[in-house]
């Protein structure tokens, strides 16, 4: 919301005069409506942080009285609501260890000091006093100190906060500039505002450049999306099977639209969001080079793919949490293992750095970004990287030293980065691969199906509900779903458990380990028994569905929604489907025994969907036992 010019200044003087209000109008209606445009969603977020003690809260109210006392005390006016942020940011940057506390006056006199009718009557204030004292302590004179260090100035210096706004529910965000390393005073009021106005329109367009606003849809969870986001958070790699039509890649493409922002570069498509890539697989593709490019030593450049240039625009929203979809349409048209082995061995190479943040291996590698190409092509170019001259053409940029070629670039970073790693897989790439199982199509290595997640989508009965729904389109949310729901933070669960972002007691690392041993010993003389990846990521699994049940609710169940079942219980269940059942397939003598071991084991542990899958598949032998079996319908 935009804050009027005197509500939160430090230094600044008109005619030599202070003017600082220390706060804002929202709405002075007899009705109590807020006029403030923006205002709503800091008052929700004043709600949420609301200060239960406000009899210790002190502040200077009018004129004359500089002590400091409690609110309760000023006749004039009713405190409405008093709240504390915790989290503060500067122009896009945390205040580290700050806290900043606002309240809401209104004012209730008939009548002013003088007698006559108070004009101003029931007017709403939001104030944010610099000598505010919350149990003794100056709380907000500290964020403002704080703010002026974050403006590389001394206590002398000078600047303005022109908009306050609430983002990611929690977070109080100021934007505003310095105005020099000393005390300003204008002529006029006139000279204020216009220089304001000017440094403004300077500073707005380069934070809103490079920060989405995470607006939310806390809407529920279905259950189905539940599975398929715990999932995605425990591995970015899905493979989707089922018959022709069952909405396979439509879903990957509703989980694109759901969580784009509203920024005006992802969201231009009325069909397709920014954030989504459909790779229709073909049938001749026999290695990488539809995927990962290629260097023709004949024509002297590297030919790029829509998957390379959707990696690079990955990384652009990669710390704005933004994820993005790569939907393979029909995978196993050609074998998998094949066009496909780069990104199954890179998916491997996951690893979590000091910083947090996920790192691969190269899916390109960084040659590809150093070597010098000749004629009118440039490999940054053509990955969609802007030049910082928008009238340069490939030839200018060929022309530069190779050391200079970051500078040519908006995103110096990117190009940096990829000169020196090569193109890698950002954290906030999720691959799903779409996959019909008939016999026009390739059966899957347990290879393959040891690296992804995999579901089956099954359509039954069709009943009269189907009428219900009305016109179901796939658009954007106003608001959309918080990236961090999909956007995969874990890697090796030994490494989160050892230091502490994840815990496990006692029971329920014995009942881990013996369900892993016990399928193992179930599938004891078959080509199928697990090994410790599975291990691992059924830990992450059990990791993610209770992170994504905070992330969504912070603890408070939503009215209408999913009931999120986080018990370990469930996640054997789970781990069976998407890991364990999908590998076994073959003729009577191979799988029977397993599966009628994994059956009794199902049912004793009330493992109800992958008891109905066992059964399906201990059918398909037939009644002579001469068939063959497997996961997939």
């Amino acid at each position: 919301m935009k804050l009027k010019n005197t509500a939160f200044i430090y230094n600044v003087t008109v005619d030599g005069s202070s003017n600082c209000d220390w706060g804002t109008d929202i709405g002075q209606s007899k009705k109590h409506t807020f006029t403030l445009e923006g205002f709503p969603e800091v008052l929700n977020a004043m709600v949420f942080y609301k200060i239960e003690d406000v009899e210790n809260i002190e502040v200077i109210l009018g004129k004359g009285n500089r002590i400091p006392k409690p609110i309760s005390a000023y006749t004039d006016n009713k405190l409405v609501l008093a709240s504390c942020f915790k989290k503060v940011y500067l122009n896009g940057k945390e205040l580290k260890g700050e806290r900043f506390i606002m309240y809401i006056l209104k004012e209730i006199n008939e009548r002013n000091s003088k007698g006559a009718i108070n004009v101003h009557k029931d007017r709403c204030t939001l104030k944010f006093n610099n000598s505010l004292r919350y149990n003794g302590e100056e709380v907000n004179l500290h964020c403002i100190n704080a703010i002026s260090e974050a403006f590389n100035q001394s206590s002398n210096g000078s600047w303005a906060i022109l908009e306050m706004n609430i983002e990611n529910e929690d977070e109080l965000h100021f934007k505003g500039f310095a105005l020099g390393n000393a005390p300003k005073n204008y002529a006029t009021k006139e000279d204020r505002n216009e220089d304001f106005t000017k440094k403004l329109g300077e500073v707005l367009p380069i934070l809103d450049d490079n920060k989405v606003k995470p607006a939310y849809e806390d809407t529920y969870l279905t259950e189905e999306e539940y599975d398929y986001i715990s999932a995605i958070k425990t591995k970015p790699f899905l493979i989707l099977g089922g018959f022709s039509g069952t909405g396979k890649s439509v879903q990957v493409k509703l989980l694109a639209f759901d969580t784009c922002p509203c920024d005006g570069y992802l969201n231009t498509s009325e069909t397709s969001p920014g954030n989504y890539l459909l790779i229709s697989v073909k049938p001749n593709w026999h290695d990488a080079t539809d995927i990962t490019g290629f260097r023709s030593s004949v024509q002297n450049k590297y030919f790029v793919t829509d998957f390379m240039r959707f990696l690079v625009k990955a990384k652009m929203y990669e710390d704005k949490k933004v994820p993005f979809f790569v939907c393979l349409d029909e995978m196993n048209l050609a074998p998998v293992e094949e066009y496909f082995a780069d990104f199954l061995s890179v998916i491997e190479s996951r690893k979590k750095r000091s910083d947090g943040k996920i790192v691969t291996d190269p899916i390109v590698p960084a040659s590809a970004f150093t070597e010098k190409y000749s004629g009118d092509f440039n490999i940054f170019m053509e990955m969609g990287l802007e030049p910082v001259n928008d009238s340069w053409k490939a030839d200018d940029i060929n022309a530069l030293d190779s050391n200079d070629m970051k500078d040519a670039f908006v995103r110096q970073d990117i190009v940096e980065e990829l000169m020196r790693d090569g193109l890698t897989i950002p954290q906030n790439v999720v691959v799903v691969g779409t996959v019909n199982m008939d016999d026009t199509t390739n059966s899957f290595s347990r290879k393959v199906i040891d690296r992804a997640m995999t579901f089956e989508t099954i359509v039954g009965n069709f009943g009269e509900d189907y009428f219900d729904y009305g016109d179901i389109t796939l658009n954007y949310l106003e608001h959309p779903r918080k990236g961090d729901l999909f956007i995969s933070d874990e890697v090796r669960a030994l490494e989160m458990l050892g230091e502490g972002r994840f815990e496990l007691s006692d029971k329920e690392k014995k009942d881990i380990l013996a369900f892993i041993n016990n399928i193992n010993k179930d599938m004891d003389g078959t080509p199928f028994k697990i090994s410790h990846r599975i291990l691992n990521e059924t830990i992450l699994l059990y990791h993610a569905k209770k992170e994504i049940y905070k992330l969504m609710n912070d603890g408070e169940d939503f009215e209408g929604g999913v009931v999120f079942n986080t018990d370990l219980n469930s996640i054997f269940d789970s781990i069976l489907m998407q890991k364990v059942l999908p590998r076994i397939e073959g003729d009577y003598e191979k799988c029977n025994s397993c599966l009628v071991k994994l059956s009794a084991r199902c049912a004793d542990n009330e493992w109800t969907k992958s008891e109905e899958k066992i059964e399906f598949m201990l059918k398909r032998f037939g009644s002579d036992k001469s068939g063959f079996t497997s996961f997939w319908n």
